[in-house]
């Protein structure tokens, strides 16, 4: 996915990392990290395919970036759904939920957060 954010959002000139950016990172980036992970089950036992919960969360030191960004990554989320993914196109994306769009001001990194709580299933 990440090679759907660069290319959706160019802003984050590849300032994207998973679980927590570096002190040296500059602003805007993005965060992501796993929540849960769950593996489908039929009546003929599990198969291939998951659903993955992710957070998102895009830090800006202006609001309105924030904003801004939050509001092109759930555009590009929204895109996923049907469609194959990543750099070589071998990931099929079946569906996708947003679980919850939140915001809050991270007073100690003195940014601003705009969080993205979504599920996808492949």
């Amino acid at each position: 996915m990440r090679y759907e954010i660069l290319k959706a959002i160019p802003e984050l000139n590849n300032q994207i990392y998973p679980t927590n950016a570096p002190e040296e990172a500059t602003k805007p980036y993005l965060v992501y990290s796993r929540i849960s992970t769950k593996k489908i089950k039929t009546l003929e036992g599990y198969t291939d395919k998951q659903g993955l919960s992710f957070m998102f969360s895009i830090m800006a030191t202006k609001y309105g970036d924030m904003v801004n960004l939050r509001d092109k990554v759930e555009k590009m989320l929204l895109s996923l759904p049907q469609n194959k993914i990543g750099s070589d196109n071998s990931i099929f994306v079946e569906d996708l939920s947003i679980n919850n769009i939140d915001e809050i001001w991270e007073r100690q990194l003195n940014v601003n957060r705009g969080i993205i709580d979504f599920t996808i299933y492949y």
